[in-house]
């Protein structure tokens, strides 16, 4: 076999070609492949710590709407108009209450209403014994009774309206302060209502002098 490749010189060119190639792909792999496999290892461990440390860094998302938790029960706030009637009811009943202690024209009026029937007269009285008012009224004339008290007898505030009629009574230490008013002047009476007759009477008064 020796013999048959130095006789040939083209097998003998191949024959010594087959080592050298084999060195220079040793020294090119010593001086290339290597070292560029070496720089990519480091290269991809680098990417990966500087991605593991971006991770460590990167604030916690917060999402843009969170959903609560717990979601608060939903109230029904439907008023039935049954509720708003009753409602609209009491509060006119006050209104007219408050117009009616406030007002002695009005009070007398509606206490005299010929509408009403005895019956329902009646609980008009009782819905306002022990109610306090505060009328503005003609000052009409004043008495002393045996008991020493004083009843003063009120009339409109308004000369055209004939009729309505109420009687304060007051105690003697309102006496020097009754002496000082004339007939005719208009004032201020406060007092509790206590009962009626032919006319509405109030105790417990105060009087003063309406400017």
């Amino acid at each position: 076999m020796l013999e048959i490749i130095q006789q040939n010189p083209v097998i003998s060119f191949f024959a010594g070609l087959i080592p050298l190639v084999a060195g220079i792909w040793k020294v090119m792999d010593v001086l290339f492949v290597k070292p560029r496999d070496f720089r990519i290892s480091v290269l991809e461990n680098n990417v990966e710590e500087i991605r593991k440390q971006l991770q460590k860094n990167e604030p916690e998302r917060v999402p843009a709407n969170p959903s609560p938790s717990v979601s608060a029960p939903s109230q029904d706030r439907t008023i039935s108009a049954e509720v708003l009637e009753d409602k609209a009811d009491k509060f006119e009943k006050i209104v007219e209450s408050t117009s009616l202690l406030n007002d002695m024209d009005l009070f007398y009026e509606s206490w005299k209403d010929k509408e009403l029937t005895e019956l329902q007269r009646d609980q008009f009285e009782k819905n306002y014994v022990g109610q306090k008012v505060v009328w503005t009224a003609t000052f009409s004339s004043v008495s002393e009774e045996r008991d020493g008290y004083l009843w003063v007898s009120l009339t409109s505030k308004n000369k055209e309206n004939f009729g309505i009629h109420v009687i304060a009574v007051f105690e003697e230490n309102h006496k020097e302060a009754l002496l000082t008013i004339n007939k005719g002047e208009l004032v201020q009476v406060s007092g509790v209502i206590d009962s009626f007759s032919l006319s509405p009477l109030i105790r417990k008064c105060s009087i003063s002098r309406k400017t």
